[in-house]
């Protein structure tokens, strides 16, 4: 997060960054001299002055002979202490040079005072700093107009520890006061803050205003938000509460009508369903051209990312509408959960981001009900997170933070999306109202003060808990919370069914995907379970069922809630739980069939989870792949979003792996066989009619076809895209745009890139330049990958906004093994340069070690980890790369390689069952069927260099009353032995058809092949029972 606090981790454990509990703010009175308007001055444009009077008092009746505050790049010049009394005011100290000391390590600054302290004071301090260039603090941004012009504006992003940086402060979230704001700025520019101008005048001195704002809320410093500039304000007439403001030139659309739109809705209905009003006179959305978090929702002014703020009815994806309404569900939910409660420290981040998250999806839902956006949290969220919270280095929820650089650490996917998931869990397992009831109940007893764990759970007790009987559930608010708040992971449950009478038996765990991470995973979770049945295949309800409270758990079957020992049970329904479900085989099995033969009779959010789960809980070991891969398949007849969502953040993964792999054709080659009829069903054209999840269905499926050799995919996009080349006013659909450039510049001539890469550089949308740097990554020619990546350390070249220039390089080493390789070399050869320009874009400095981190997750071969190692080493020992970070990197590529080497040998023996199967049929044998399964035969084989044993049993059948030269069925079983801990068994089911039977079409055949069918299945199952295998997909 800071230059300055690069310090060993061991120094930080010895201090302690928390400010001394002796006094606290009542008001911060700032005033600030901003010079960004002039153009006459060079570099002193971005100096700026200020000047902040506190009031404050000492805590209890102790005395205290200091006072200390937060500072951050900035030069002192003059402290003053005094207070009043009823003789009037009395200076305590003015200054010297013995009346403060500055610690730059802690970031402290200390007044001294020459007598004890104890009361009400007035502590006045002169300062002067610089406008930054990453994005944070008191931070500088610029945009281009029509005639290359360059403007600039001042800004801020204080959050988590920077309004140091433009006021000495107590700079805590715990820590609240109102805050009043004098700016002095140029005539032709104006001032945005948190509260509505009280008045905006001339100053004396020549071509300044000064623009005064009243007294914020009482609130935490890092919610004061400023803003410089010369941009333009856009309000709609029925919105006037809310108003927008943007840089001109990307104005040529409306296209800040959606947002506006958007915040009104969002902000009405959660002023109604939290019962708690919003308290400022206005609410400003404004979009900076230069811009690291997505959005921060400093109280009543909001900033954000451009990209997350344009929508044009003309040009934009529908996408955009749901990213736009989400983030401002997020950052409203922010004004109620963070701004009107904030945490009381850092420690309980989840606190604000997860609430936040929590209303990016039910706030944005209620909006816009025909987004259908509230579904999505599953795909979007809780499985993202899954991946950091399946390692054994995760970190709980609630997690104690001192320094500067651990709590930016701190805001991480375990804050945001398990925060919102783990919530949400326990929004549908106590029902919506009861819930809704703690948060209303919580805001009000706790307004504009500093909120923790122990309170919220007083008010789940209160609400949530009132109305259930004492003795269900065993546990109280606080120990349900705490289970999922000071934990670190998640738990998966193993369900299986009883032979005797049908209850089913529970194990729960924590799921971790390292095997040796799981000697110390002793956790268990208070867990809210449900679950729907091929008898009740109820899955709205999603209310809990009961509670999981032990390691191991039993359900009977009862009255109200009945099933039969052969019928399909799906657990987690809508997977509103936050948990992984595995089954035992026969369960798999059923599971596989039902949604083989009629999928949609389980909720599309279930057959998501089903497929995120098997994938992932092979991908640990406890599952054989073959089950997943089987499951896969009927893919080919899913429409909705969910599921192809859920497969695609898991192919992208399972890709990547298998590309270190000699099966990597033959994987290509299975995906197709449930992508390609999707792509042909799809299309590759939009529909008007067509809503939002059809739009990104068909995007995925296109941009999966393509990727998996697809040659009508191939064909159409590279033809559309050389189309649009000779052709500048042409371009892709917007719905299908990023999908259609990627995979059609992945092979296409430069003059094609060099077009596609103008059209990037002249456009003044941000979104839309976003997509095209991404495809233009996707590009598979050596020469074209090295003049785009040298593009990005080019000075002359302003083409790129700073933060742009970190996606060019992403981008390239994401889409191939070509553009990796070069990647590595390029940020080799030229480090210095990448870490100084790519960190202007990238707040706080880290970009190399967020590249770091990524990039070692697309390591797939012995030679690329070789490498990769040498390049971390180098940028650590160059000060570029945090140890810690190169590290994980490394930790990350080296579980690739042991993926390779240790699980893709179960896939690869499945791909070679179904496209190179060993059975050999007989030429020319008449079979009759009869009740008797035919004989079977056993081959072995070495699956694996780890010895891994794969045992083939084989059944060849023919028709019944049939020359064998017509259609020969061969049913394939293969054990792994010490795959899991004891044997699995998958079933492939394959037909091998001889040449000759392609000219017979007889009905009695084919009569015949069903009878075959059935008594081989039959034979099949007594084969299972007899072996009691424990795994078994058909």
């Amino acid at each position: 997060l800071l230059s300055v606090l690069t310090n060993s981790a061991a120094q930080d454990e010895q201090l302690n960054y928390r400010l001394p509990n002796n006094t606290f703010p009542l008001r911060y009175n700032i005033e600030l001299t901003t010079h960004i308007h002039d153009n006459t001055i060079g570099d002193d444009r971005f100096r700026f002055e200020g000047k902040v009077t506190i009031q404050l008092k000492t805590v209890g009746n102790a005395d205290t002979d200091n006072v200390t505050l937060n500072y951050r790049r900035i030069n002192i010049t003059r402290v003053k202490l005094w207070y009043n009394d009823q003789d009037g005011w009395e200076n305590i100290l003015l200054d010297d040079e013995l009346s403060f000391t500055l610690d730059s390590t802690r970031e402290f600054l200390t007044v001294h005072s020459p007598k004890p302290l104890n009361g009400t004071y007035f502590l006045e301090i002169k300062y002067n700093g610089t406008l930054r260039e990453d994005n944070g603090g008191f931070y500088r941004s610029s945009y281009s107009d029509s005639d290359g012009n360059v403007h600039w504006l001042a800004t801020t992003q204080f959050s988590p520890t920077d309004a140091r940086h433009v006021f000495p402060c107590y700079d805590e979230p715990g820590i609240r006061a109102p805050i009043a704001l004098r700016v002095f700025h140029g005539k032709s520019y104006s001032v945005l803050s948190n509260t509505i101008p009280i008045d905006v005048r001339e100053s004396i001195l020549a071509g300044m205003s000064i623009t005064t704002f009243p007294d914020t809320p009482k609130m935490p410093s890092y919610l004061l938000g400023i803003i410089v500039s010369d941009f333009k304000e856009v309000s709609l007439p029925n919105f006037t509460a809310q108003s927008a403001f943007i840089r001109a030139t990307a104005l040529n659309a409306p296209v800040a009508n959606f947002i506006l739109e958007a915040g009104f809705k969002i902000l009405q209905y959660l002023e109604e369903f939290l019962e708690t009003p919003y308290i400022l006179p206005k609410l400003y959305h404004v979009a900076v051209p230069d811009f690291s978090p997505g959005a921060m929702e400093n109280y009543g002014l909001i900033t954000y990312k451009e990209e997350n703020f344009m929508f044009d009815p003309d040009t934009s994806p529908m996408k955009q509408k749901k990213k736009i309404a989400s983030i401002v569900g997020h950052e409203i939910g922010h004004h109620y959960f963070g701004n009107y409660v904030s945490p009381a420290w850092w420690s309980y981040l989840w606190m604000k981001e997860g609430f936040a998250r929590f209303f990016e999806y039910t706030a944005a839902q209620i909006a816009f009900p025909e987004l259908t956006i509230g579904k999505m949290y599953t795909v979007d969220k809780t499985h993202n997170v899954f991946q950091l919270d399946s390692l054994g280095s995760t970190r709980p929820m609630t997690f104690y933070v001192n320094s500067q650089v651990e709590i930016s650490n701190i805001f991480d996917d375990i804050a945001y999306d398990k925060g919102g998931a783990v919530l949400l869990m326990l929004y549908h397992a106590f029902g919506k109202e009861p819930f809704r009831q703690a948060m209303v109940n919580f805001l009000h007893v706790n307004a504009l003060q500093a909120g923790t764990p122990e309170k919220f759970a007083q008010s789940m007790q209160q609400t949530m808990f009132s109305s259930i009987p004492p003795t269900d559930p065993p546990f109280n608010a606080l120990s349900l919370l705490k289970s999922w708040t000071e934990q670190a992971g998640y738990p998966i449950l193993h369900v299986s069914r009883s032979d005797d009478n049908c209850s089913l038996r529970i194990e729960q765990e924590r799921f971790l995907l390292k095997s040796t991470d799981a000697s110390n995973a002793t956790s268990t979770w208070i867990i809210p379970y449900n679950f729907a049945t091929e008898i009740e295949p109820n899955f709205d309800d999603t209310t809990a069922t009961g509670w999981i409270v032990d390691k191991y758990h039993v359900i009977n079957p009862t009255a109200d809630h009945s099933w039969t020992c052969d019928s399909w049970i799906v657990f987690n329904k809508q997977q509103t739980g936050y948990y992984r479900v595995n089954y035992d085989d026969q369960l798999w099995l059923l599971i596989v069939k039902a949604l083989v033969q009629n999928g949609t009779i389980i909720h599309e959010s279930n057959r998501a989870q089903l497929i995120d789960d098997a994938l992932n809980i092979a991908r640990a070991g406890k599952l054989a792949y073959a089950i997943p891969l089987q499951l896969l398949r009927y893919l080919s007849k899913e429409n909705d979003y969910l599921p192809w969502a859920a497969l695609d953040r898991n192919l992208v993964v399972l890709d990547n792996l298998m590309r270190g792999t000699d099966s990597y054709d033959d994987w290509h080659k299975y995906c197709s066989e449930f992508i390609e009829p999707s792509y042909v069903a799809m299309g590759m054209a939009t529909q008007e009619e067509d809503t939002l999840t059809q739009r990104m269905t068909r995007e995925i499926v296109i941009n999966w076809a393509c990727k998996v050799g697809s040659e009508a995919c191939i064909n159409s996009t590279r033809l559309m895209v050389a189309e649009i080349a000779e052709t500048p006013a042409k371009d892709a659909e917007p719905d299908l745009r990023e999908a259609i450039y990627c995979n059609g510049l992945r092979y296409s001539a430069a003059a094609v890139f060099d077009s596609i890469w103008r059209k990037m550089q002249q456009s003044q949308d941000q979104l839309y330049r976003s997509e095209l740097i991404r495809s233009l990554g996707c590009a598979e020619n050596a020469e074209l990958i090295a003049k785009y990546l040298q593009s990005t350390i080019d000075t002359d070249n302003s083409a790129y906004f700073n933060q742009e220039r970190e996606r060019v390089f992403i981008a390239v080493f994401k889409n191939s093994l070509l553009g990796l390789e070069m990647a590595m070399n390029f940020l080799r050869e030229n480090s210095e340069r990448v870490n100084e320009l790519y960190n202007k874009g990238n707040f706080g400095g880290r970009a190399i070690n967020s590249i770091i981190r990524t990039m070692a997750q697309q390591i797939t071969s012995k030679a690329m980890q070789t490498q990769f190692q040498t390049l971390t080493a180098e940028l650590h020992e160059k000060g570029f790369l945090r140890e810690s970070d190169m590290l994980q990197a490394l930790e990350y590529s080296s579980e690739n390689l042991k993926w390779i080497e240790e699980k893709s040998v179960q896939i690869t023996a499945w791909l070679d069952e179904q496209y190179r199967p060993t059975t050999t049929a007989l030429s020319s044998t008449t079979v009759t069927t009869n009740q008797t399964p035919p004989p079977v035969t056993t081959t072995s084989t070495v699956a694996s260099p780890s010895s891994t044993t794969v045992t083939t049993y084989s059944y060849v059948s023919s028709s019944s009353n049939a020359t064998v030269p017509t259609t020969s069925a061969v049913y394939t079983f293969s054990t792994f032995e010490n795959v899991t801990t004891s044997s699995t068994v998958f079933v492939n089911l394959t037909t091998t058809s001889m040449p000759e039977a392609d000219n017979l079409h007889s009905n009695h055949a084919a009569r015949a092949n069903m009878c075959d069918w059935f008594f081989m299945l039959f034979g099949m199952f007594a084969f299972v029972a007899y072996h009691r295998f424990e795994t078994l997909v058909l």
